[in-house]
């Protein structure tokens, strides 16, 4: 018998060598795990089909869904009338605590569209869009799929009614979303320059978005060297100076004012800042919370089955990358929240990263336990808690009653012969053809000792010098001298529930008040 020389005779008396399982094309595996998160592909598509109805029929309501809606669309006015948005406070105008960016730009649209609520809620909303694209990008730069990362949207989708239903509204929210989600993306994927130019923008958006500098600049500095590091500093931490040096110059000291010491000044909520935030963070996304920490904790998998826990150098990247990112993320949310009057949307940076940490969690667990059994769990867990997160259609919408009684208060309003003060709902004036109104939760902000304190004098001299032919509340409490100097001759009547906003401070025109003889 002859033996083949491929062949090596066995050794008399050793036992036969085990069979080797078949392994599993690299092929078959990438398309096994596509199928296994289609569950997040369908999650995605009912949500986005959910939110798109939900902005159709919102986008063009004319009047509140918020009731500092028409407080941002005064900041756009007067800047499209080439007004100063940061003045002392008076009778005629008190800003916002933000800085510009979402007025100016809608201001700079307002040749071809006018300044409205149509304008500011797709600013919005392609801010938001522009945020679900990041989040697709981060993931598949991380190693995960296309269907993961669309399911990682369908994840920051479903927080839209935790975050008080502002991702199509009339607020920075938004904008600020998208910018500092591609700012962050970009220095991930090695342009640090755009992520710089990307942070200076999402910090004239909403202020606290510059503290993302920080990880951002170490994580650069560490992974890539002093040139990227440098590079994203002359990017972003100078034009920030610059501008804001200039908005200081412009306005004599009134911007920093605004956006620091008066808020300096305010009282703080500790139990909103823990454990109410956290709490309210992790009620949104559960089971996305706990697939992320899983996933922290997947290299003792490797580990455990003797492989060393060893991750690649692109997978050591991207963690000490995005978990500095998430955690600040995380913590700017709890501060905010704890600020007095901090509302919901505060929330939606935290909403967007605790969704990208859900998604990277699934991809380290599939990393250390790559079996279709992990991939099809992950998938279904992520893909549940998204299905969860849809909301009822009907409370977000306006109505014809609504409609309705908008209607016939401008008509109210428009029959008053003279100006009207309404600073529950300062743009309504303008929708009368008249001069809009001061908001009045910034001339709450400003009541507070500190150094813009002693102009809220002029607005109790300018309600006593009876400057307004009616003043027009949603409830008796404005002060400031009002009941000695007006008199409530009419309350509005409304059926039912029309024209209350859809969100937030519940209140409505109501009060009419007229100045005594």
């Amino acid at each position: 018998m002859r033996v083949s020389r491929l062949t090596a005779a066995p050794v008399q008396g050793a036992p036969p060598p085990p069979l080797a399982p078949p392994a599993a094309s690299p092929g078959r595996a990438s398309l096994l795990a596509q199928l296994a998160d289609l569950p997040g592909l369908l999650a995605f598509g009912a949500l986005a089909l959910l939110l798109a109805q939900t902005v159709a029929g919102r986008l063009s309501y004319p009047f509140d869904l918020e009731w500092m809606e028409g407080g941002m669309l005064m900041h756009a006015l007067r800047v499209s009338q080439g007004l100063p948005l940061y003045t002392e406070p008076s009778a005629d105008w008190i800003p916002y605590l933000y800085p510009p960016l979402y007025p100016w730009l809608l201001a700079a649209i307002s040749p071809l569209v006018g300044v409205g609520y149509t304008a500011g809620r797709l600013v919005s909303v392609l801010g938001v869009v522009a945020a679900c694209v990041a989040l697709v990008q981060a993931v598949r730069k991380e190693g995960g799929s296309l269907l993961l990362g669309l399911g990682a949207v369908a994840l920051f989708l479903s927080c839209y009614e935790d975050s008080g239903t502002f991702y199509d509204l009339v607020r920075a929210d938004g904008l600020l979303v998208g910018l500092l989600s591609w700012s962050l993306v970009s220095v991930r994927r090695d342009r640090p320059v755009l992520g710089g130019g990307l942070l200076v923008l999402a910090f004239l958006a909403k202020h606290n978005a510059a503290a993302f500098g920080l990880p951002m600049l170490i994580w650069l500095w560490r992974a890539r060297g002093r040139g990227p590091a440098l590079r994203f500093v002359l990017a972003s931490l100078v034009p920030a100076l610059l501008v804001t040096a200039g908005l200081e110059l412009s306005t004599h000291g009134l911007f920093l004012t605004y956006l620091l010491d008066v808020p300096s000044h305010h009282g703080f909520v500790l139990d909103r800042f823990f454990p109410g935030a956290p709490r309210e963070l992790w009620a949104a996304l559960p089971a996305g919370v706990v697939v992320a920490g899983l996933g922290l904790l997947s290299p003792l998998v490797g580990r455990l089955q003797g492989r060393g826990g060893a991750l690649s150098v692109s997978a050591r990247e991207g963690a000490g990358f995005w978990v500095p990112v998430i955690l600040l993320a995380i913590l700017l949310c709890m501060v905010m929240r704890g600020h007095q009057g901090g509302f919901l949307n505060v929330l939606v940076p935290g909403h967007w990263a605790l969704a990208l940490a859900a998604a990277l969690g699934a991809v380290a667990l599939r990393r250390a336990l790559p079996h279709p059994v992990t991939i099809a769990l992950t998938a279904l867990v992520l893909a549940g808690q998204a299905w969860l997160g849809h909301w009822a259609l009907a409370p977000t919408q306006p109505t014809a009653a609504d409609l309705a009684a908008g209607q016939a208060l401008i008509a109210r309003i428009q029959a008053i012969d003279g100006p009207v003060l309404m600073p529950h709902s300062p743009w309504y004036p303008v929708l009368a053809g008249k001069q809009g109104s001061f908001p009045l939760i910034a001339l709450w902000d400003v009541d507070h000792p500190g150094r813009l304190r002693s102009d809220v004098a002029r607005v109790d001299q300018a309600i006593a010098e009876h400057r307004w032919a009616a003043i027009i509340l949603a409830d008796d409490k404005l002060g400031h001298g009002l009941l000695q100097s007006y008199e409530l001759s009419d309350t509005i009547r409304y059926t039912g529930g029309a024209l209350y906003p859809k969100t937030g401070w519940h209140v409505r025109p109501r009060l009419v008040y007229t100045p005594r003889p």
